[in-house]
């Protein structure tokens, strides 16, 4: 199966973690599989280092424009999380003290910052 994937607009825009709200998936009688048409209602990015800084705004701004209501970018190497709720500047900068809030997106969704840059040990 092909993996589930929003399009916004014209244009096929891949975020590393989308969250769609289950009240935009009612309706469906099955779980589309390829494309799912509109903008995740949470963007979650985790950038890599070959990721540029336009890239990643041209991103936000196509998620936002086209309906995306909160976006995540994990800074792994830095061990921060910029939270944006436009595709202008980060409306909160979260270091490992601080907790990801799902907010109206997901209530009560709520995340420690610290446990994203844990090492794996197994």
């Amino acid at each position: 199966m092909a993996p589930l994937s929003p399009t916004c607009g014209p244009f096929f825009i891949h975020a590393t973690t989308p969250f769609f709200a289950k009240e935009r998936l009612q309706g469906l009688t099955e779980l589309p599989t390829g494309f799912l048409e509109g903008a995740p209602d949470l963007a979650v990015e985790v950038l890599s280092p070959g990721n540029a800084v336009e890239e990643i705004h041209d991103k936000l701004v196509e998620y936002f424009e086209n309906g995306t209501r909160l976006a995540w970018i994990i800074h792994p190497s830095e061990h921060y999380v910029l939270v944006y709720r436009s595709a202008q500047e980060p409306d909160r900068l979260l270091k490992s003290v601080d907790a990801l809030d799902g907010e109206e997106v997901i209530p009560g969704f709520t995340f420690p910052v610290a446990d994203l840059f844990q090492k794996l040990s197994f």
